[in-house]
């Protein structure tokens, strides 16, 4: 059984307070062993419970992963600054990378499945027709939208950007493994609503909407600065029905004409 550094300072401190009194009954006290064994109150921090050490590690990792990256945070600097040890890391998650995906986990698949419940919900109001491309659009793009603005969240779309730049080799597979299925049941929708655009074209509309999306959700203050306040990306209300409007007339365009090489 493992005992940390408090419970060894604290056992240690019992067992000579026990020896000084001993010492001191028989009158066998002297400077030596007041100055050797008077250790004082040591401080002990209070325990964390489990859940408790869980949520400050998956915190701080969200934390250190936007300001640092993913190669940039190391396990002692997030020990450090969660403080925690590294037996607790490696209990809660296993390995650093399995830490990365469970702090990216926590916050995509509850938007993902409120993703899915608002699309649901406008096929079966629409049915037996296919739902308008705008409220496909806007179950897509309002709920991580929504979670972005809550104030607990800024460090998440930091790490989401940093970590989608930086690429480490984990984030590629394990991001189409969450979103694979979610892109395909809006695809699907969206062929339904849209049946006059190719597969190829409409997942390359959907790409693009997706990346509009981020982009306004790493650089919105950017644009509220540069416009002197005239736009204001905490107005979400008005945000959501900009870029709803802005992705339901892309994906509602004429088809792409192909071009083809003129032969020389």
């Amino acid at each position: 059984m493992r005992v940390d550094r408090w419970d060894r300072t604290a056992r240690v401190q019992e067992r000579q307070s026990e020896r000084l009194a001993a010492r001191r009954h028989t009158g066998q006290t002297n400077d030596r062993l007041n100055r050797t064994y008077d250790f004082g109150t040591v401080p002990r921090p209070a325990r964390m419970s489990s859940d408790q050490t869980r949520q400050t590690i998956l915190d701080v990792a969200e934390t250190l992963f936007a300001e640092l990256g993913y190669d940039g945070c190391s396990l002692r600097t997030l020990t450090q600054r969660a403080q925690v040890n590294l037996a607790a890391v490696h209990y809660h998650f296993g390995s650093k990378e399995d830490l990365a995906r469970a702090v990216i986990s926590r916050r995509l698949q509850p938007c993902n499945e409120e993703r899915l419940r608002r699309l649901d919900l406008a096929v079966a109001v629409a049915a037996p027709l296919a739902p308008a491309p705008r409220d496909i659009l806007r179950a897509l793009l309002e709920p991580p939208l929504r979670l972005a603005a809550e104030p607990n969240c800024q460090s998440a779309c930091q790490m989401f950007g940093r970590l989608i730049a930086e690429q480490p080799p984990f984030v590629r597979d394990y991001l189409t493994e969450q979103f694979r299925p979610v892109l395909r049941r809006f695809a699907e929708a969206l062929a339904a609503a849209l049946p006059q655009l190719a597969p190829d074209e409409l997942f390359w509309r959907l790409h693009f909407v997706v990346g509009a999306m981020a982009h306004t959700m790493q650089h919105a203050r950017l644009l509220a600065a540069l416009t002197d306040g005239l736009c204001d990306p905490s107005d979400v209300d008005a945000l959501v029905d900009r870029l709803t409007a802005f992705a339901t007339a892309g994906c509602g365009a004429p088809a792409t004409p192909r071009v083809t090489e003129v032969p020389r």
